[in-house]
């Protein structure tokens, strides 16, 4: 099984030593995120440090040794899901238009703690966390 990680699942792995973190480094399925998920995680790093007590340098380890775990894919290879993807979701979440598509295009469930995901029909085998 595949899985497109929202950038909340992987910032709440970040903070916390938790079950999110657990799940990330022990999960057999395939782990994806949208290429954009990097630099948006990126720009939280300031909360994470704050968050989680660690200092930016670790911070920073922490979220390349992350990503080890986790695919990234690029924006050509969603693009063509991005209007199915639009049409699905934007009305609700524009935001969440690239994760959907991501999705669509690799035949994958969505992990995310955005309730809104609950609401599309174009992708019925969506997991949320």
């Amino acid at each position: 099984m595949k899985l497109v990680i929202g950038a909340d699942a992987v910032i709440s792995a970040l903070i916390a030593d938790s079950k999110t973190r657990e799940l990330i480094v022990t999960l057999n399925p395939e782990l994806l995120v949208p290429a954009f998920v990097h630099d948006e995680v990126e720009n939280y790093e300031d909360l994470i440090v704050d968050k989680s007590g660690m200092k930016p340098v670790r911070v920073a380890q922490f979220i390349d040794l992350l990503f080890q775990y986790i695919d990234v894919v690029t924006a050509s290879e969603f693009y063509p899901a991005i209007e199915s993807a639009d049409e699905a979701i934007g009305d609700t979440d524009p935001d969440d238009t690239l994760y959907l598509a991501c999705a669509i295009a690799c035949d994958a469930a969505i992990w995310s703690d955005d309730s809104d995901f609950s609401l599309q029909k174009r992708n019925p085998n969506q997991a949320l966390c």
